[in-house]
């Protein structure tokens, strides 16, 4: 992934879309990562994913409570949900 200073970024701006275009480019703010741009695209099928993630997730939960393997909806099973989905997203991005 390519990385530009915030400053570059402001300075290049139609070369940082059409780099963002062919890949995502983070923009760096004081040396660390601030945010990533993407080609729409690429937001579109990411944000699918994430669905496609969270109802994956909400189907196997209903499998559990049918199953009668329910567990309390506490802020421990959200963090659970969450780093579930999180996870797979994560994989399904590597396997591209």
């Amino acid at each position: 992934m390519k990385r530009v200073a915030a400053r570059e970024a402001k300075n290049r701006f139609g070369q940082l879309i059409d780099d963002a275009q062919r890949e995502p480019v983070t923009i760096e703010k004081n040396g660390r990562p601030f945010v990533v741009v993407q080609s729409y695209t690429d937001f579109l099928e990411a944000q699918e994913l994430k669905r496609a993630a969270l109802k994956v997730a909400i189907d196997e939960a209903r499998a559990e409570i049918r199953a009668g393997r329910d567990m309390p909806f506490d802020e421990t099973a959200v963090q659970e949900i969450t780093q579930l989905g999180r996870q797979r997203l994560a994989d399904r991005q590597r396997e591209k």
